[in-house]
């Protein structure tokens, strides 16, 4: 079986054991609400996860996505309070600003050589001082978190027939990235640039471009999932996304990405993202500390690490020991 097939099973296989153990444990979890209310929350992680899967297939990381949400929100924020630009504007603004930045990250790794690990980790910090400095303040100096109740913007944070926007805008995204990376050059050259980065540089392959596209796809993809969360929320602050650092990576790497890259696609971060969603609403029913959320996701993350190295080590021992069969038959028919 191959190992992205096996992997989805595997994050099939663990959504239905905390289905059914949390369902033993509180009746209100198996319900229709509480279901919606999942696919609603794992919806942000997921669309910044999708992003993240594309900088994860060539081997790279992006530490700064929960800091692009925030530095696009207060931009939108700014552009509420003080201007009288339309909402679609300010949007479109906010997404810009997610464009921006992950041609920023892009650059950085790419042009300059950083390691992605140390890139994004500065950039991180920047982002994030930016929403500070730009941050709505009150007359005394202080930090506000903004209000942003028009009706045409709060109508994204909320759905129509008991569907929300944003799970909507997860399964339309989902589906177009799965093509993005399965039917066309872009996604195939993301696959080589993660498999052999030096193969894929010989064969002509521009490798710079891809990585940067990677990077520019997770930067608007954060923006998306920033929109999504004021809009729900009907406010911003300068800790928007603070979470959102971790929990796309997570659902990438439960999903089937492998961080040495050439591994994963987007439907394994989509079930990533919906087994985090169902970890945290099951322990919060269950009336849990929260800080176990980050403790089983830990080892959930390092149990998924090691089988994929493990799994990964097995097939190649399996294909080498095939190989010398084949050619120890052959060489007995000579």
């Amino acid at each position: 079986m191959k190992q992205n097939t096996l992997r989805k099973l595997i994050s099939l296989g663990m959504i239905a054991v905390l289905a059914i153990f949390f369902t033993l444990k509180s009746p209100y979890f198996l319900t229709a609400s509480n279901l919606s209310a999942i696919v609603r929350d794992s919806a942000v992680a997921g669309i910044a996860g999708i992003g993240l899967t594309y900088v994860i297939l060539t081997a790279g990381i992006d530490l700064s996505t929960g800091s692009v949400m925030a530095l696009a929100g207060m931009v939108m924020a700014n552009i509420y309070t003080y201007t009288l630009i339309p909402i679609p504007v300010m949007i479109l603004a906010g997404l810009a600003v997610g464009l921006v930045c992950g041609a920023i990250n892009g650059f950085v790794v790419t042009k300059l050589k950083l390691p992605e690990f140390i890139a994004t980790l500065a950039t991180m910090g920047i982002y994030r001082s930016l929403t500070y400095v730009i941050a709505v303040r009150d007359s005394a100096g202080s930090i506000q978190s903004v209000q942003m109740r028009a009706s045409s913007f709060t109508v994204l944070g909320s759905g129509v027939g008991g569907l929300y926007w944003v799970v909507l805008a997860l399964v339309v995204l989902t589906l177009l990235g799965q093509f993005l990376l399965k039917k066309t050059r872009f996604g195939t050259n993301l696959y080589a640039v993660g498999s052999n980065f030096k193969a894929a540089q010989l064969s002509g392959i521009n490798t710079d471009r891809g990585r940067i596209g990677a990077f520019v796809l997770t930067g608007l993809l954060a923006a998306v999932g920033g929109v999504f969360s004021v809009a729900r929320l009907q406010s911003t602050t300068v800790l928007l996304g603070d979470s959102f650092n971790f929990d796309p990576i997570a659902a990438a790497v439960i999903g089937g990405c492998a961080l040495d890259g050439g591994n994963g696609d987007v439907i394994g971060t989509f079930l990533g993202a919906i087994f985090m969603a169902a970890l945290d609403n099951g322990i919060l029913k269950l009336q849990m500390s929260t800080a176990y959320q980050y403790v089983i996701k830990g080892i959930i993350i390092i149990l998924v690490v090691i089988f994929d190295a493990w799994y990964r080590n097995f097939m190649q021992n399996r294909a080498q020991k095939k190989k010398a069969e084949k050619e120890a038959a052959v060489c007995a028919t000579k």
